[in-house]
């Protein structure tokens, strides 16, 4: 997901209690509307409608995928307009793809109201794995197009991706994925980057791995941020020769990818860390910070928060849990929009750990400053047991100093999973609200809840989740605030 390139402001300490100036006031949520499928749709392929990407306050889209009644898969793009949301329509493979193209989205991005691109995969009538890209104007979607891969790729072309995208302007957008080498015996996975300049696509430019890289590398390329076009930030994960997990990090500057680079990792990281980076966010060219994980030498898996400065990424950091947290808490970052940057050194994030009790519990946790806090564990509402197991913070934004907005889920009294949303008002987290579902559907289920929040202001915000309906399926849910 891409940043809000109006958010510019920093943001305050977390837990910061505010006497002296007015407090900010918080969006007034509507109620929430399920989404309308294309005809012969039936509901969400496992609560997937999960991709959601803003121009500006009340423009974005959304994106996800869905089952028919023969139960084939396919992608919907659902375009919100001036806060009203759009019938969904399904989105068209590209040329060549086959009958049952398994196409899937995985990012987004909108440079500005109905001007935006989405990538992904698909599959062509040789059953060969393709990486697309599609763009809209004035909320009209173009057929996606095939990415070219770099000149290692086989003739096939098979085992491709686009995971991230970022567009700085319309019809200019830097992606991110991975590839397949031409290797007959043993395939290889590499990373790759791709320009779209005035409205077309060129071909895709391999990444240089780090030396260390292990013959294959098993490279994950998970998210981008753009501070301007060609000027890029994206996180992920390698393996090198000994099979140990190193994070990643690569820039692009001036539109020419550089060769990509192991974090250094904090000193109390284990030898075999398996640390691996889920979400960055760029304020400006080469100023960004991304999140991730990472195994400390006592065999714990924590939080781990990098930044980069003037172009040079610094040692990693380990996130100081919640008080309550277990010896090992067992940090989960989920990787749709997590981390939110106001400006450089001040930003927020937020996930999933296990408490001393054992216990799955939300947290957020905020930067000030260049200085991380410690996280902090969502308040649930009343009855509530615990975030459990496929609860915690999910989507997190922040339109202003001090003021952020998130998307969670939640267990309630009854063991059944519901969808909440989380607003910190200058610098003090409030107890979470649960999002009443549509038609009196009972839990957002195990695959359910808010995918993506994104606030243009502290009252300005488009939302969007799944949930299951009286038949067993996941249907989709779109919330605005006013």
């Amino acid at each position: 997901m891409k940043r809000l390139r109006w958010s510019t402001v920093a943001m305050a300490l977390a837990g910061l209690v505010v006497s002296s100036v007015a407090l900010a006031a918080a969006p007034t949520w509507k109620s929430t509307q399920q989404t309308v499928l294309p005809s012969g749709g039936v509901g969400f392929y496992q609560g997937q409608f999960s991709t959601l990407a803003c121009a500006s306050g009340a423009n974005c889209v959304a994106s996800g995928l869905y089952l028919t009644q023969n139960s084939t898969v396919h992608t919907i793009v659902d375009n919100e307009v001036n806060g009203a949301w759009q019938p969904a329509q399904a989105l068209s493979a590209p040329a060549g793809a086959s009958a049952s193209a398994g196409l899937s989205v995985y990012g987004a991005s909108c440079a500005s109201p109905g001007s935006c691109a989405l990538v992904g995969s698909y599959q062509d009538s040789s059953g060969n794995v393709q990486a697309f890209a599609a763009s809209s104007k004035s909320n009209t979607w173009s057929t996606p197009v095939k990415i070219t891969l770099p000149a290692n790729a086989p003739a096939s072309e098979s085992g491709a991706l686009l995971r991230s995208v970022d567009c700085s302007s319309a019809g200019n957008c830097s992606a991110v994925g991975t590839y397949l080498d031409g290797n007959v015996n043993f395939p290889r996975s590499l990373a790759m980057g791709v320009n779209e300049v005035n409205d077309t696509w060129v071909s895709a430019a391999q990444i240089t791995l780090p030396s260390d890289a292990n013959a294959n590398s098993f490279v994950a390329v998970n998210q981008l941020s753009c501070a301007s076009a060609g000027n890029c930030s994206a996180v992920g994960s390698y393996i090198d020769r000994n099979s140990v997990t190193h994070a990643m990090v690569v820039n692009e500057v001036g539109g020419v990818w550089k060769s990509a680079q192991s974090l250094a990792l904090p000193g109390s990281a284990s030898a075999y860390a398996g640390a691996s980076l889920s979400g960055v966010n760029c304020t400006g060219a080469g100023q960004c910070a991304a999140v991730g994980v990472f195994n400390t030498m006592d065999g714990r898996l924590e939080a781990l928060a990098a930044r980069e400065v003037n172009g040079v990424w610094q040692r990693g950091q380990q996130l100081a849990m919640a008080a309550n947290a277990s010896n090992n808490p067992k940090v989960f970052f989920y990787g749709f929009g997590e981390l939110s940057c106001s400006s450089a050194g001040n930003c927020a994030t937020g996930g999933q750990y296990r408490d001393a009790q054992g216990n799955y519990q939300g947290f957020v946790i905020n930067e000030s400053n260049g200085l991380w806090l410690r996280a902090s564990e969502i308040a649930l509402p009343s009855g509530a047991l615990s975030a459990g197991k496929n609860g915690g913070v999910v989507a997190l934004t922040c339109p202003s100093n001090g003021n952020c907005r998130a998307g969670a889920a939640y267990l309630d009294a009854n063991s059944n999973y519901q969808a909440l949303t989380l607003t910190q008002t200058n610098g003090k987290w409030l107890t979470g609200q649960k999002v009443p579902l549509p038609n009196g559907a009972t839990s957002v289920g195990v695959a359910g809840g808010l995918y993506g929040m994104l606030c243009s202001t502290t009252t300005t915000c488009s939302a969007i989740g799944s949930f299951l309906d009286g038949g067993g399926n996941y249907q989709g849910f779109t919330l605005a605030s006013n």
